[in-house]
Parts: C-alpha cells; sequence; structure tokens
C-alpha cells in the first residue's frame, strides 16, 4: 500500500452535496472554531525544527508548506541530516513528524508492526477513523494483498490483461487519426477499471454506477484528508474531523451501496460452502473470495460490511498510485522520445514469445529500468517509510536514539534518491540508468533469484515503495499492472503531444505528487500485428 494523489480535478470543482443535518455543521464549525481558539502551539522537540508555523505558511498562498513540502524535506536533509547526521522535525499532515537520517533504515527493517505501524500513520494522517473507524487496526486488507494477490500473479495477469482490452476499447476505441485524449484521466480510468477486476470482481468491474462512485469515494479520501491538514485543529482534531468529514461519508455511503449487494451474495455463497465443508474451494481469483475466507473466524471481520468497506481502500491504494506511474511513464517518453523505440521493441518481442503473460512482463528489463528511473526522480511522494510508534515503552534506536510512543518518523526519500553521493548526475533522467552493471551498487540478484536492481525491489537507495517490513506489499502487482497497460498503450496506439520539450510540471500537496491533470496526448491505432 501506497500513499497518493488521486485525480485532481474534484478539488477544482464546487463541491454538489446536500448537508446531512443542520446540526452537523453546526458541530463542524463549533469544532473548529474551538481548535482555532485553543490551538496548542508546536510543542518543544529534541530535534531542530524545519519548515514555517502554521499562521505564516496558510498566509504565503502558493508557497505554502502544503504545495511547497519537498523543498522543505531537501533543506532539512542539507542542512541537518548531511551536514549533522542527525534528524529534524516538521509539521506533515498538520503533525509533527521526526524525518530521520538514512542510517536508520536498518532499525525500520527490523521493527515489526506491533513497534512501528505503517497503517496507523495512514490512519492519523487521513484522518480515516472518522469513515472507517478501526478498519486500519485490522490485518484483513494485508492479507488479501499479501496472502491473496500475491501468490496469485501469474494467474491474474490473463484477467487483468481482458479487462484491459476492454478498458482499452472504452476509453479509447480504436481511432484511425489523431484523437485527443486528457493523459492523466485516461490513464487514471483504465488503471481504475482494471484494478477493480481484481479487488471488487467480474461482477462489478464493468458497472458504470459502481465505477462512478467508487472513483468518487477513492478521490474523497485524499481531499477530505488534505482539507483536514490544513486547519489548525490541536487537542480537539480527532472530534472535528470527524464532524467534517459529512461529505467523505456520504461518498462512502454511495460507494457502499454499488458493492454491498454482490459481497452480500459472495457472503452468503461462502456461508453455505463451509455447511457444506466446502469452503476450502475456491471458485473466484478476486479479493472478494479472499477476504471471504483470510476473515473465517474473526467475529468482527467476517462480515458484508467490514469487508466491502476493506475492498474500497484497497482500491484506493491499489488504483491511484499506479496510474500516476503509467501517466509519467508516458510523459516521459514523449519528452524524450529516444526511449519509445527500444520499449516498444522490447515489449513486442516479449509478447510475441509469450503473450500478455506474466512472463512476458518480467522479461522487459529495458521497462524495469525505466520505471526504476522515474521511481527515483519522480516519485509519488518526497517522504517514504511512515510510521507510528506503538510501544508503549517507546522504540529504540541502533545507536541509543529513543522515541516515545505516539511519536511519527518518516525518510526523506526524494532527497536520498537525488543524493549526488548515492546517483551519478542524479537529476538527469537516465531511463537504463539499472541495467549497466558499472552503475550498479548492488548485486545483480537478491534472494530466490529477484532482480536486485528491479523496479519493485527496494533497496537504501530505492524508496519509492518503501523499506524494511512494512514497504508496499502491492508493488509487485502494482509493476505489473503499470507494464501491461503501458505496453499494450506503447505496443498498439502512436502517440504524440503538443508540449515542446519541457515536462508538465507535476501538482504537489503536502509531499505527495501527481503527474499534470491538463496535459493533453495524442493517439491513434497502429494496426502492429502479434499473432495473438
Amino acid at each position: 500500500m501506497s500513499l497518493s494523489l488521486p485525480t485532481i480535478i474534484p478539488l477544482l470543482k464546487p463541491l454538489n452535496y446536500t448537508v446531512e443535518s443542520g446540526s452537523y455543521v453546526i458541530g463542524g464549525i463549533f469544532a473548529v472554531l474551538l481548535g482555532i481558539a485553543f490551538f496548542v502551539t508546536t510543542r518543544q522537540s529534541d530535534f531542530q525544527r524545519v519548515g514555517k508555523p502554521w499562521l505564516s505558511s496558510l498566509l504565503s498562498g502558493r508557497n505554502a508548506m502544503t504545495f511547497t513540502m519537498e523543498k522543505h524535506v531537501q533543506d532539512g536533509y542539507t542542512k541537518i541530516t548531511k551536514q549533522a547526521g542527525k534528524p529534524f522535525v516538521m509539521k506533515w499532515w498538520a503533525m509533527d513528524c521526526v524525518f530521520l537520517p538514512p542510517k536508520y533504515l536498518r532499525d525500520l527493517n527490523r521493527a515489526g508492526a506491533h513497534s512501528l505501524s505503517f497503517l496507523e500513520n495512514i490512519n492519523e494522517a487521513f484522518s480515516l477513523h472518522a469513515s472507517a473507524g478501526h478498519l486500519y487496526h485490522s490485518e484483513l486488507m494485508i492479507n488479501v494483498v499479501k496472502r491473496g494477490i500475491n501468490t496469485c500473479l501469474p494467474k491474474l495477469i490473463p484477467l487483468l490483461n481482458e479487462e484491459c482490452d476492454y478498458a482499452f476499447t472504452k476509453e479509447i476505441g480504436s481511432p484511425a487519426d489523431w484523437e485527443q485524449f486528457s493523459t492523466a484521466e485516461l490513464i487514471g480510468n483504465i488503471m481504475h477499471r482494471a484494478t477493480s477486476r481484481i479487488l471488487i470482481g467480474a461482477e462489478l468491474c464493468r458497472d458504470e454506477t459502481y465505477l462512478s462512485s467508487s472513483k468518487t469515494f477513492t478521490d474523497s479520501i485524499f481531499i477530505n484528508g488534505l482539507v483536514m491538514s490544513m486547519l489548525p485543529l490541536g487537542p480537539f482534531r480527532h472530534i472535528a474531523c470527524w464532524l467534517l468529514s459529512i461529505f467523505h461519508r456520504r461518498n462512502m455511503r454511495k460507494a457502499m451501496k454499488a458493492i454491498l449487494p454482490i459481497v452480500e451474495q459472495r457472503f452468503n455463497e461462502f456461508q453455505a460452502k463451509a455447511s457444506e465443508n466446502e469452503g476450502g474451494k475456491q471458485a473466484r481469483l478476486d479479493a472478494i473470495e479472499w477476504s471471504l475466507s483470510f476473515s473465517t473466524g474473526n467475529i468482527n471481520e467476517h462480515n458484508p460490511e467490514w469487508i466491502a468497506l476493506s475492498l474500497l481502500h484497497n482500491l484506493w491504494a491499489g488504483s491511484a498510485a499506479p496510474g500516476g506511474l503509467v501517466t509519467q511513464m508516458v510523459f516521459q517518453v514523449l519528452l524524450e522520445p529516444q526511449y519509445l523505440r527500444p520499449l516498444r521493441k522490447e515489449a513486442e518481442n516479449a509478447v510475441r514469445l509469450h503473450g500478455y503473460t506474466n512472463t512476458a512482463l518480467g522479461s522487459m528489463v529495458l521497462m524495469d529500468s525505466f520505471i526504476r528511473e522515474l521511481n527515483r526522480l519522480y516519485p509519488t511522494g518526497a517522504v517514504t517509510c511512515a510510521r507510528t510508534v506503538m510501544d508503549p515503552s517507546g522504540f529504540q534506536f541502533h545507536d541509543g536514539l529513543k522515541l516515545p510512543q505516539g511519536s511519527r518518523i518518516a525518510i526523506p526519500a526524494l532527497a536520498i534518491q537525488t543524493d549526488p553521493q548515492n546517483f551519478q548526475d542524479p537529476f538527469t533522467f537516465d531511463g537504463f540508468r539499472f541495467i549497466r552493471p558499472h552503475t550498479l551498487i548492488e548485486e545483480q540478484e537478491g534472494e530466490d533469484g529477484e532482480r536486485k536492481w528491479g523496479s519493485s525491489t527496494v533497496s537504501e537507495t530505492n524508496l519509492a515503495f518503501g523499506y524494511g517490513k512494512h514497504a508496499c506489499i502491492g508493488r509487485f502487482y502494482a509493476v505489473r499492472k503499470a507494464k501491461l497497460i503501458f505496453s499494450k498503450l506503447i505496443v498498439e496506439y502512436d502517440l504524440k503531444w503538443d508540449n515542446v520539450g519541457q515536462r508538465p510540471v507535476n501538482l504537489s500537496l503536502n509531499g505527495q505528487f501527481a503527474p499534470n491533470q491538463s496535459q493533453k496526448v495524442f493517439l491513434k491505432r497502429r494496426g502492429v500485428n502479434l499473432g495473438l
């Protein structure tokens, strides 16, 4: 699971909602006023503080920390971490966060969820308790990806390919001449459809009501969290967030209404099979089936409502970031067209030999390097490895540094990945950087033959997917989806744009990056014969 910006267009539109009740609005306004009136000033820290106070940041307009977080993180890394080897502290998602030097990555690697929790950090950052309750205290979403998706990946690729074919036909068609599309919106829609095939199932993945309501819901998770982070709620944060999440909960109910009947139907079928001692038979390869299996025996989780909500939150994690990655891939080959021909040739050769299969995707080594370099220079966020200290006794690092329970920590990933000590010409995009042996710091293969330079392999200098035991467990699935969609796009279509030599500017919010939302792309069908 990884943090990511959704499509940002809803931010720019009027909110077309009605208020649940007058008391909710009054209560929400009252809570905000109380939070401002009694706002507790930034507490003292043992670490040097970076960034601006809340009010001065708010008055900075476009230079507010919300829109320039990565610059402050880079400043702290350069002036404090690099020079003194020490952590620094700054506001991130409205709360103090300790940004650690890379020497502490070893400690993250050894720490279990009972000590340092990624899920609790997300829960706090996005105020998810206000809509999802205790969902992020459960392991169900993790198990669905780890024990379900990851163990079935080779079998899932044909299903994804089938859904991608449908999505390409639905979203693009077969234009004989150049046709214009919004790049981010197009890729986001295709990714959402493909992801829904595995996470929601065949019954709903092509249902337009479901697609619309679930897309609105996943977008509103980020928007709601962003709004909460911009308000000085202080000690009233938890109460105020619940009151102010009215619109997000309304989006959640609409999405739940779309998927709950199917989940209830599958739940009843599963229960009937279990009573006939047939519960071990997996009829379908999708997350509903895995959720039913992995929640059995847990009275709090083994019910349709909990499962449906967990599916929607996994959908958020599994569609936004991979969609952003593919959009960045499209931008890069249009900006530097010298990469398009070798990537297209590699994809065509792989597909001719193996079809659109897991084997074909695994053989695309040029694309692997291309993705890893994009994640190095243009990751989905400047910050990764976000954790919250859970142990009541605190957490002690290898050098004696100790942080109390409730402390929030993170790693300045983008700063590390553009550090000249880690990479030659770090601010120059070099798409095939990682397939040239002399450029590799690490060995070619790790345990179980995994490519150590592969795009899904985490390391101390490849942090886009996190690090350690809590690195994004969906990264293998995400990379395969990105390869599948991008390879189909460049093999089956010609691409061009009207941009002249300049990379479309990312949108930055709280250190999270989304590809430019306004950039257009022109596509037309190539008519290539792959012998499939």
